[in-house]
């Protein structure tokens, strides 16, 4: 999506942002009780549990910028590591981050979310992509405990 800078100046200014922009990563307030994609609260609440069973390492994730080219990172490596089928749309649910593998092998950061019912979504949290990224967990893992959904 190309937006002109002035567009989105005053897009910002009126407080309305396009939904491939309305992740925390660009200031937005994120409501941890409002679930934002169906079945993207039940994969937080089950990554608290592991978290909190320690079935998985916590993780400490930077913000703004900073934040972004961490998750950027860690998507990129891990669909390199080959869990994720080109033409799939990944969602980080702590951040409502949309994410799109693209049917040419391409990970594209901050995507608009998928617009058709039947589009591939995975949702993960930032600390099952980050323990996923360092074998701490195995993508059939992570299935098991709810971490990772597949829809």
């Amino acid at each position: 999506m190309e937006i002109s800078k002035y567009a989105l100046a005053i897009m910002l200014s009126c407080g309305v942002v396009p939904a491939s922009l309305a992740c925390s990563y660009d200031g937005q307030f994120s409501n941890p009780f409002a679930e934002s994609y169906e079945g993207a609260l039940d994969v937080a609440i089950a990554t608290q549990q592991a978290i909190n069973e320690q079935s998985l390492h916590p993780t400490t994730i930077a913000v703004g910028k900073q934040g972004l080219r961490q998750v950027s990172w860690w998507l990129t490596v891990w669909t390199k590591q080959g869990p994720v089928q080109p033409d799939t749309f990944v969602y980080l649910v702590d951040s409502q981050l949309w994410s799109h593998f693209t049917s040419d092998s391409q990970m594209q950061i901050h995507s608009d979310a998928p617009t058709a019912k039947d589009s591939r979504v995975v949702m993960l949290s930032e600390a099952a992509l980050d323990n996923l990224v360092k074998d701490n967990v195995s993508f059939d893992r992570a299935l098991s405990l709810g971490i990772v959904s597949v829809r």
